[in-house]
């Protein structure tokens, strides 16, 4: 069982993974989304639901991860354990999340392309 000191260093540690990871999300998103979103506050917003998603779902994590019974050794080993297994969890939290903006963005992409379409077509008719 871990001591008091280890787990408070886990939970510090992985919380700074957390926020920072975080925060890297949500200044490439805006920008990944304001590449195509005609409103560039409407980009910013729904980005920032996502961003709040993923701070809600890795600190989730995190918390479960830091119960979790988990003995590979001295404290320390066992910290590192910990934050491997939060890294790999990151990891793959990060990929969803991308995903997600992907997803945000080809929907937002085929939009302005359909309503490009419809004027085109209704230019092409007024003519």
């Amino acid at each position: 069982m871990p001591g008091a000191g280890s787990f408070v260093v886990f939970l510090i540690v992985g919380a700074a993974l957390v926020v920072g990871d975080g925060q890297l999300i949500r200044r490439s998103g805006t920008t990944y989304l304001q590449s195509t979103a005609r409103d560039s506050a409407a980009a910013d917003s729904v980005n920032q639901l996502v961003v709040v998603v993923f701070h809600l779902a890795a600190l989730g994590l995190l918390a479960l991860i830091s119960v979790l019974p988990m003995d590979v050794g001295s404290d320390p080993e066992t910290v590192v354990a910990r934050l491997g297994v939060l890294l790999l969890v990151l990891a793959v939290a990060h990929g969803v999340t991308i995903s997600t903006l992907g997803r945000i963005r080809t929907h937002q992409q085929s939009q302005t392309l359909q309503e490009e379409i419809v004027r085109a077509q209704e230019n092409a008719t007024e003519r």
